[in-house]
């Protein structure tokens, strides 16, 4: 890490969540200074979200599932065998049950990670210079209508003094959480931008694995059939507060 830019090798390790607190807290804090440096980070954040997406066009064709499907044909056992596989099947689906178990809970926690994951990188899109939202306005009569017939979901919005202290909303937009259509609220929290992803609740819920990453703060809640996931890089406790005033609505 140089006094003028952040190394190609720290901005990559920053994206990855490979540095140590104190090395990510530095770095954090030059982006925050770095006009240049930020705009990179950005930059790498869509292009790795970009060849997840890629990855995931990648389908088995449809003779493989087919023979994945059929599987091996079981031959005929003599019977003096029987005992024998019982005493060798019996241990083994305990194990597999075990190993089931275990996946369930990796697979939330590959769930939560992935959610933590696609909200930054969309918040970090926001911030780029490029980036404006469909929907400039603070008037809640005017951004929940747009996303009419654009969703397979509908929310309410609390009315402007409902919301925490110092908080705007300033516009919204269309997102992809999980990969199906959600509602990107943007606001700020004094000077600070603040994304929350409105979607329906998930197959796969439970509290979040990662709730800070990079020198964010993620915080979840469900209502009314609804996912709130909102990050920002203010306390939890700000996060929280925004999020309990658009649940309290629904």
């Amino acid at each position: 890490m140089s006094s003028d830019h952040l190394s190609p090798e720290i901005l990559g390790a920053l994206i990855d969540g490979e540095l140590s607190a104190m090395v990510e807290a530095a770095a954090q804090t030059h982006l925050n200074q770095c006009h240049e440096c930020s705009k990179q980070a950005v930059g790498l954040h869509q292009l790795r979200s970009a060849v997840k997406r890629a990855a995931l066009c990648h389908k088995p064709s449809p003779e493989f599932l087919a023979r994945l499907a059929a599987g091996p044909r079981l031959a005929q056992v003599p019977r003096s065998r029987l005992a024998h596989l019982r005493a060798i099947t019996l241990p083994l689906a305990a194990a597999l049950i075990l190993a089931a178990a275990a996946l369930g809970g990796w697979n939330l926690m590959r769930h939560s990670d992935a959610a933590v994951t696609e909200a930054l990188d969309q918040h970090l899109a926001t911030l780029s210079d490029a980036s404006q939202a469909e929907v400039l306005s603070s008037d809640r009569h005017t951004v929940k209508p747009w996303f009419e017939g654009k969703l397979p979901f509908s929310f309410n919005l609390p009315e402007a003094n409902a919301l925490p202290p110092d908080t705007v909303l300033h516009g919204a937009d269309l997102a992809y959480m999980h990969g199906k259509a959600a509602a990107l609220l943007l606001f700020t929290i004094r000077k600070h931008h603040v994304s929350v992803f409105v979607s329906q609740a998930s197959a796969l819920p439970g509290p979040l694995r990662r709730p800070t990453r990079s020198g964010f703060q993620f915080v979840e809640a469900q209502s009314a059939g609804l996912e709130f996931l909102a990050v920002g890089d203010i306390s939890a406790g700000e996060l929280d507060a925004l999020v309990r005033s658009l649940t309290a609505v629904q």
